[in-house]
């Protein structure tokens, strides 16, 4: 697999809140933000690389199965608001993936959600970790987005995060209006 170095990291994508997603309060309840995070990842991966993760599990006889996951919740997303969702490879082993998932409002400038999800490669003959070939990591180098997974913990990234809102913020209340 020969891989272009011009792809993207950061892949993003909108979403609306859906109904029947939603807490009484119209809130998307908090078990959901994880299926709207790998629904967007899922769909994101295709449009920009063309890499359809059911068809290379078949093909490869192994896929991907979630070993953990760490959410943080900002704000909440409501009933039928469009939201933003960002994700990025932050680590890439030979038998693990972590993929950051963050939701923001529709124009990007509110924070509504962080997500950290690690992957792990298993047969779907015997069901034990497998090994990436060597074209996945191929992509997955090409890919995965550095310093953010081997440099923190999933709280010192919500604190960098949060700094660099506050700061966009500050920056958009001094910013002369025309």
């Amino acid at each position: 697999m020969l891989v272009k170095s011009e792809l993207p990291k950061v892949l993003e994508s909108t979403a609306v809140v859906r109904f029947q997603d939603c807490d009484p309060f119209g809130h998307l309840n908090n078990a959901r933000y994880v299926d709207y995070f790998m629904n967007a990842r899922t769909d994101q991966l295709l449009a920009a690389y063309d890499f359809n993760l059911f068809a290379v599990g078949q093909r490869l006889g192994s896929g991907w199965v979630v070993s953990k996951t760490q959410i943080a919740f900002w704000l909440p997303a409501l009933l039928m608001e469009t939201v933003r969702i960002q994700t990025r490879l932050i680590w890439a082993t030979h038998r693990q993936l972590v993929v950051e998932g963050i939701m923001l409002d529709e124009n990007g400038q509110q924070m509504k959600a962080v997500a950290w999800v690690e992957f792990t490669f298993v047969s779907l003959v015997n069901g034990r970790p497998t090994s990436h070939t060597d074209d996945l990591m191929q992509l997955f180098h090409a890919v995965q987005v550095n310093d953010i997974y081997e440099n923190s913990t999933f709280d010192e990234r919500l604190s960098h995060l949060r700094q660099t809102q506050r700061q966009k913020r500050r920056a958009q209340i001094a910013a002369p209006s025309v």
